[in-house]
This record gives structure tokens, sequence and C-alpha cells, in this order.
């Protein structure tokens, strides 16, 4: 079931707006494009986020990254730029089928 449920641990924040976030990280558990993400808003409410960009170096895109490599994964989705994540922040999801 590992490969269902991805894990990252942000290293840094580096870009929010209203329906993106990027952030690098490192990977704790297997990520896959696709991958939906759940957090709380400042105010507490749900945030839901896609992930639709794995890039493990600037012009390098991939489809999943593992363990323990690092990325720069950017998500969309409304409310992205109220999520409070911050360096050292595990952050975690659902995987899609493969």
């Amino acid at each position: 079931m590992e490969g269902l449920h991805p894990a990252v641990q942000i290293e840094q924040v580096d870009t929010t707006d209203a329906d993106l976030l990027a952030v690098i990280v490192r990977c704790l558990a297997t990520t896959r494009l696709g991958a939906h993400f759940h957090g709380l808003s400042r105010r507490g409410q749900a945030v839901d986020l896609t992930l639709t960009e794995i890039s493990r170096y600037p012009q390098v895109r991939v489809t999943e990254v593992h363990p323990p490599h690092g990325a720069r994964l950017v998500f969309t989705g409304a409310g992205a730029q109220d999520l409070q994540l911050k360096a050292g922040d595990i952050f975690r999801g659902i995987n899609p089928p493969t």
C-alpha cells in the first residue's frame, strides 16, 4: 500500500498564488503525477490540491519521484496560497491508480 500514499517533506516553499503552489521537497514515499493532497487553510478550511508537475532538475520533468530524492513539485487547486506550509512539514496525499 506504500505506493498509494505519497509523502514529501517540505524543504522550501517556492511560489504561491490563488491556484498554484510550488515547493521544493524531499520525497519520503513514491509520489506520482496526478496525486491529490489535502491541507487546511489559515482559516481552517479544506484545500484540495492536485500534483501537476514534478521536476527533478530545472529542465527535467518526470512522472514520479522516489525516496530519498528531491524535486520541485507544482500543485494546483483553489486556495493554494492559504496553506501554511513551511520547511520541515510533511505533506501527504493519495496517488492516482496505476
